[in-house]
């Protein structure tokens, strides 16, 4: 059975920006909309709870027994906190994860601490110690550009740039936990709901 959650009301604002001197391109309200797990978790028990940021973002929290995964999003990546909540070693295989973006592709994910000139090269599987916490995020790596004109010789391509054409589009993360031995395919997926202009 499908582990399904659902929020209205709850909103992210992608207001980070990587590369200096990126036009703006307004401001996205995103929707996590649900969560399933393949196969399903042990336990049909989990929550959602939203907390809202300083700078306006939101952040999305996820939970059942065995984990919790707080989500704060930018225009470029999404950021998370994986806590594991059990006894056991929790095992995150980044080669395995993906991103299906807004056009039904389906993405190759990096993950923080992967050179960006080996972003196409294996990532090693990371282990999450009993009661464990881990701050990451996850890129595409097709959004990754070399750009020597850059300071940082790089450009990161924004996930949204259709304004008002991208409302009502969805796109979800997949990301494969091991845990008790098991891999679960955990599914999360958010819903653009609206766009606005930026007013200065």
């Amino acid at each position: 059975m499908r582990l399904t959650i659902t929020h209205y009301g709850a909103w992210i604002a992608l207001l980070a920006f990587v590369s200096c001197g990126t036009p703006r391109l307004g401001t996205y309200s995103i929707r996590l909309q649900d969560a399933e797990s393949i196969p399903v978790a042990p336990t049909r028990d989990m929550m959602l709870s939203t907390a809202e940021q300083p700078d306006g973002t939101t952040r999305y929290v996820y939970e059942n027994p065995m984990f919790r995964i707080t989500w704060s999003l930018t225009n470029t990546r999404f950021g998370f906190i994986l806590d594991n909540l059990t006894a056991d070693t929790l095992f995150i295989d980044w080669d395995k994860a993906s991103y299906l973006d807004q056009d039904g592709d389906t993405l190759r994910l990096i993950h923080d601490g992967v050179d960006f000139f080996l972003k196409d090269s294996i990532q090693e599987i990371t282990p999450l110690e009993p009661l464990g916490s881990l701050e990451d995020f996850l890129l595409p790596a097709s959004n990754i550009h070399y750009d020597p004109d850059n300071y940082t010789l790089w450009r990161i391509n924004h996930l949204f740039y259709d304004r008002k054409g991208n409302i009502g589009q969805r796109v979800s993360v997949e990301l494969p936990l091991e845990i008790n031995r098991i891999i679960y395919r955990y599914r999360f997926r958010f819903t653009i709901d609206d766009w606005k202009a930026d007013s200065f």
